[in-house]
């Protein structure tokens, strides 16, 4: 008698949780996306603020403390609330495998209760990836230096933490309005995920599984990541110039990540040759041998288009400070792959130190993805 294998077995359980205002607004876009096979879930201390996203599953924390009006900009509310609902929290996230935490460092809830959600998270069995965002420099200093001790403090209570700076928004000239760069924020951490989630849970001719990726980013902690686009007779330089140039890849970070995650995404067509082309460039962005997991998933809709993301782990603290809008692929992998970092007109960035003058590169408009919400504005406004 053959005994067939029970489906339930092996199939990941994933979860996408906002915390906070920010964290929530931006799962919102994450749950509009339908990831098949992905739960999208908010957790805030202000009512008001869940109303905002009343279509995804929620759960409102320090309902003693702050009685339904937020932190108030006091990461120890946000702290204090969530071990305060810690059982509720614990049921909230359940028996999920891979949990995403997204939030807003600088503030209240975001900044206090992100680390205690990833600890709860952890002890229950997750694998915790989480993908906070930072102020902008016009924000006041308070802002930033809660937003530095939130950083200091979801260190070890996370497997994996991804800082974006909203202050690398204003690198991107298509950018005009606010909201423009809200919703390019939204589509950066979505991208992530859906690209972490095709590899595991749609499968391919290369897929990788729960266990690749515990075995990567268990306790990995600081990571910085980056995705790359092309179509057409140019689609593997297009990747690799997105790969080398994105905005938030961070100063140096990728050279010296022990933990490498390549996700690979091309239609029917994409080439053997492709394939490793494209994978030798992604090697040569860093030093030394990290261990490395590549995942390449087929897309019928991508026909004549490439898509790739890398997600860098274990990154290796640097000996000397980084220029803010340094390339994260550092001197050496730039010169390596002859990627040119991209600082906007007299940038000092924190340093004081002013961008060195260049000029500027040409810009292959046939391979540049517009996402679909800065193509087709509603009303005027593209919407998050």
């Amino acid at each position: 008698m053959i005994e067939l294998a029970k489906p339930e077995l092996g199939r990941v359980k994933v979860q996408v949780v906002g915390i906070g205002n920010a964290g929530g607004t931006i799962v919102k876009r994450v749950a509009r996306e339908r990831l098949a096979g992905v739960e999208v879930a908010a957790i805030n201390t202000a009512l008001k603020d869940l109303g905002n996203v009343a279509e995804i599953r929620q759960l409102q924390i320090g309902t003693e403390l702050t009685r339904g009006h937020g932190a108030g900009m006091d990461p120890k509310v946000g702290r204090k609330a969530a071990l305060e609902d810690a059982n509720r929290i614990r049921d909230f996230i359940g028996s999920n495998e891979l949990v995403f935490l997204v939030a807003g460092m600088g503030k209240g809830t975001g900044t206090g209760a992100t680390p205690v959600v990833g600890e709860l998270a952890r002890e229950q069995g997750a694998l915790v990836i989480a993908f906070v965002t930072t102020p902008f420099d016009h924000e006041k200093r308070c802002h930033h230096d809660i937003a530095e001790e939130g950083l200091k403090e979801i260190q070890g209570k996370v497997d994996v933490y991804v800082p974006l700076p909203n202050q690398r928004l204003y690198s991107l000239p298509s950018l005009v309005t606010y909201e423009q760069a809200c919703a390019f924020m939204d589509e950066v951490i979505l991208q992530a995920i859906r690209a972490i989630v095709d590899v595991l849970l749609r499968g391919g001719r290369m897929s990788l599984d729960l266990a690749d990726l515990r075995t990567l980013f268990k306790g990995a902690g600081l990571a910085a990541f980056s995705t790359g686009y092309g179509k057409g007779e140019g689609r593997v330089a297009g990747v690799i110039r997105g790969l080398s140039e994105y905005p938030f890849a961070q100063g140096g970070q990728f050279e010296r990540a022990r933990n490498v995650l390549v996700s690979i995404s091309g239609g029917p067509d994409l080439g053997l040759k492709e394939v490793d082309e494209l994978s030798t460039a992604i090697g040569n962005l860093h030093a030394g041998e990290p261990q490395t997991a590549t995942g390449i998933y087929q897309d019928e809709s991508l026909q004549g288009e490439l898509r790739a993301m890398v997600l860098a782990a274990g990154v290796v603290p640097a000996e000397e400070p980084q220029d803010e809008y340094e390339l994260f692929a550092g001197r050496e992998a730039a010169a390596r792959t002859g990627a040119t970092p991209y600082r906007p007109a007299g940038w000092a960035g924190r340093t004081g130190r002013p961008a060195p003058e260049r000029e500027a590169a040409p810009v292959d408009e046939d391979n540049i993805e517009v996402p679909a919400y800065l193509r087709k504005p509603r009303n005027g406004v593209a919407k998050g």
